[in-house]
C-alpha cells in the first residue's frame, strides 16, 4: 500500500507514527509546504520504513493532482481546514481515495457529484472530536428504534502535575491553537428540547466525571451535532449538541480574559503599528504553551445517544480515555485524531467502502461492517470504548 500524508505538524505526526507500523504499508511520501519543518517531524518518527519527504502547495492543483497520480492507493491529510477542499479536489481530479482530520461540512460535500463520477471515496474530518465522536453517534443511532437525542463530551488537555496542568490557564497546545482559542469565543447554535437556541460559549459549564487519572472535569457548549442528524436524514430529534471538556475552573479564567478584550479582533494601536489583540493572544500563546519533550497529555469522550428502543426509552452512552504514550514519543491528541485519518484511509485503500462520494464519518457508525472494522482497528492501538446501555429501569 502505497500512501500520501499531508500537512506535517503536530496531527500529521500521528497519522505516519500509525502507517509506519502496518507491515501492508509499503511506500509513504510525506508532503508539505514547509520542508525544513516536516523534515524535523519524520526524523522524529524514528521508522526503518522509509519516508520520502517532498515539498507539496496544494493551493497549486496541476502540482498537485500531478504526485497525486503517481501510483498513490490513498490520501490522508492533516491539512488546515482552509485548504482542505484544495486537497480533496486535486485526489478526485487525480482518481485517488481521500480522507482528513480537518474539513469543513459545510462545504466538502459540494464535492458528491465529482467524488462520485471519478468513482472515489472521500471520507472528511475523521479525527477525534469530529471523528470518533460522529461514529459513536452512528453506532448509536443504529442500535435505537427512533434515536432523539445525541450529546457528545470531549476534551483534550495537560495530565495532571505536568506543567501544563500547573500553568495559569491548565493548558496547552495539542492541536491547532487557534481554533483551540475560538472554541471559547461567540455563540453555539444548537438543538435543545426541539427548539434551536444559542449558547454563548463560556455561559453554561457543569460537572462531569470520568475514571482516575482525569476525575473531575468542566464542560460547557460549544457546538452542534445537526450534521449527525442531516446526513441519518433523522426526524424528531430534540436535542443534538457537543460540550467541550477542560479542567474545572477553566469558563471562569476565559471570561476573565473576554472581558480583558484580549480575545478581541479588533486592532489595536501599538506603539504606531496595529494589532489585534486576539491575533497577539494567539501569537503568544504558540511561543508559551507548547507541551515540554516527554510532558504528557490526555483525552476523554464520552457519546451518549438516547430514545426509544423496543418502545421504551433507552440509551447507548461510549466513553474512553487515552494518554501520552511515552515509548512511541506520542501525543493523546496525536493518537485520537490522526490514528482515525490514518485507519480509515486504510479502509479507503483496502476497498472497504462499496459506494463513492463523499462520506460523513456518522454513516461508518450507521454501517455495521464499518464500524466494527473501525472500532476494532482503534482497540488494537489501545483506544478502547466501552458501551454501556440503559433504560429507565437500570
Amino acid at each position: 500500500m502505497k500512501v500520501l500524508v499531508l500537512g506535517i505538524g503536530k496531527m500529521g505526526y500521528g497519522i505516519l507514527k500509525d502507517l509506519v507500523a502496518q507491515p501492508h504499508v509499503s511506500e509513504i511520501v510525506a508532503g508539505d509546504f514547509n520542508v525544513e519543518a516536516a523534515k524535523k517531524i519524520v526524523e522524529k518518527v524514528g521508522s526503518d520504513k522509509i519516508v520520502e519527504l517532498r515539498r507539496v502547495d496544494v493551493t497549486d492543483k496541476a502540482e498537485t493532482v500531478k504526485l497525486m497520480r503517481e501510483g498513490f492507493d490513498v490520501v490522508a491529510s492533516a491539512l488546515p481546514r482552509p485548504v482542505c477542499d484544495a486537497a480533496a479536489a486535486a485526489a478526485i481530479e487525480a482518481g485517488v481515495g481521500y480522507t482528513d482530520v480537518a474539513a469543513s461540512f459545510q462545504t466538502i460535500f459540494d464535492l458528491d457529484e465529482a467524488a462520485k463520477k471519478a468513482g472515489v471515496v472521500v471520507v472528511p474530518h475523521i479525527g477525534l472530536d469530529i471523528g470518533i465522536d460522529r461514529v459513536l453517534c452512528g453506532v448509536g443511532a443504529r442500535k435505537l428504534d427512533k434515536p432523539e437525542r445525541f450529546h457528545v463530551w470531549c476534551g483534550g488537555f495537560p495530565q495532571k502535575g505536568t506543567p501544563g496542568y500547573n500553568n495559569p490557564l491548565k493548558y496547552k497546545i495539542s492541536w491547532y491553537w487557534p481554533f483551540a482559542v475560538r472554541t471559547n469565543i461567540g455563540v453555539a447554535k444548537v438543538l435543545k428540547d426541539g427548539k434551536m437556541v444559542e449558547i454563548p460559549k463560556l455561559s453554561d459549564p457543569e460537572q462531569i466525571w470520568f475514571p482516575e487519572p482525569i476525575g473531575w472535569v468542566e464542560a460547557f457548549t460549544t457546538g452542534s451535532l445537526l450534521d449527525v442528524v442531516e446526513h441519518l436524514g433523522l426526524e424528531g430529534v430534540k436535542d443534538a449538541w457537543s460540550k467541550t471538556l477542560r479542567w474545572p475552573g477553566h469558563c471562569e479564567i476565559w471570561r476573565k480574559l473576554r472581558d480583558l478584550h484580549l480575545l478581541d479582533e479588533e486592532p489595536i494601536e501599538v506603539k504606531g503599528v496595529k494589532v489585534s489583540p486576539l491575533d497577539f493572544f494567539i501569537a503568544l500563546g504558540e511561543k508559551t504553551l507548547q507541551y515540554e519533550p516527554g510532558e504528557g497529555d490526555a483525552v476523554c469522550q464520552r457519546v451518549e445517544v438516547s430514545g426509544i428502543k423496543d418502545g421504551k426509552p433507552a440509551a447507548y452512552i461510549y466513553e474512553f480515555m487515552d494518554f501520552y504514550d511515552p515509548v512511541e514519543d506520542i501525543t493523546a491528541m496525536a493518537r485520537t485524531t490522526g490514528f482515525p485519518c490514518s485507519i480509515v484511509a486504510q479502509m479507503i485503500a483496502r476497498g472497504e467502502f462499496k459506494e463513492p462520494g463523499v462520506i460523513h464519518p456518522v454513516k461508518i457508525g450507521y454501517d455495521e461492517r464499518l464500524a466494527d472494522r473501525f472500532l476494532s482497528e482503534l482497540a488494537k492501538r489501545n483506544i478502547k470504548i466501552t458501551e454501556h446501555f440503559k433504560t429507565t429501569l437500570n
